[in-house]
C-alpha cells in the first residue's frame, strides 16, 4: 500500500472518529435533558454519563493520534514531491558554480600533508622552553647559594 492510500484510510478513520464523537456528544446531551426534565432515574443517567464522558475521551485521544499521523503524511508526501526540484535546483547551482582557482586552506595543507613520523620527527621549540623552566624549578646540578631564594628553605 503506497503512501496516499495509507493517507486517505487515515482521513477516513479521523472522519469516523469524528462522527462517532458527535454521537456521543448527541447521547450526553440528550442524557442531561432527561436529567434536567426528570424523566429518567437519574442514577442511571449519571452512570451512561460518565461511560459516554469515558469513551469519548478514549476517541478523542485516539483521533489526536490519527491526525498526528495524517500530518506526518502529508509530510512525507511533500517531501517526496519536491525532491526532483531540488535535485534539479541543486544540479543546476553545481553547473553554474565557479571552479575555485585557489584553496582557500593553503595554510593547512603542509599539516595535513605531513606523515606520522614527521610530525613526531621534527619537535616545537615550545617543548625546549618547557625542559627549560622544569630544570630551573628543579634546581639540577645546582648549590642553594646559586638561586636567590636558598633562605626560604
Amino acid at each position: 500500500m503506497d503512501m496516499t492510500t495509507q493517507l486517505e484510510a487515515l482521513r477516513e478513520r479521523a472522519l469516523t472518529l469524528e462522527d462517532t464523537i458527535q454521537d456521543i456528544d448527541y447521547q450526553i446531551e440528550k442524557a442531561m435533558h432527561a436529567v434536567a426534565a426528570g424523566t429518567s432515574d437519574v442514577g442511571h443517567a449519571l452512570s451512561v454519563l460518565e461511560s459516554r464522558r469515558n469513551d469519548q475521551a478514549g476517541l478523542m485521544f485516539e483521533l489526536g493520534k490519527v491526525t498526528a499521523q495524517i500530518e506526518d503524511f502529508e509530510n512525507r508526501i511533500r517531501e517526496q514531491e519536491e525532491r526532483p526540484e531540488e535535485r534539479q535546483s541543486a544540479m543546476e547551482w553545481e553547473e553554474r558554480a565557479p571552479v575555485a582557482d585557489e584553496d582557500h586552506l593553503d595554510w593547512l595543507r603542509p599539516t595535513l600533508d605531513v606523515t606520522e613520523h614527521e610530525q613526531f620527527a621534527e619537535r616545537h621549540p615550545h617543548y625546549d622552553a618547557e625542559d627549560r623552566m622544569l630544570a630551573e624549578m628543579h634546581r639540577q646540578d645546582r648549590e642553594p647559594e646559586d638561586y636567590l631564594d636558598w633562605w626560604k628553605r
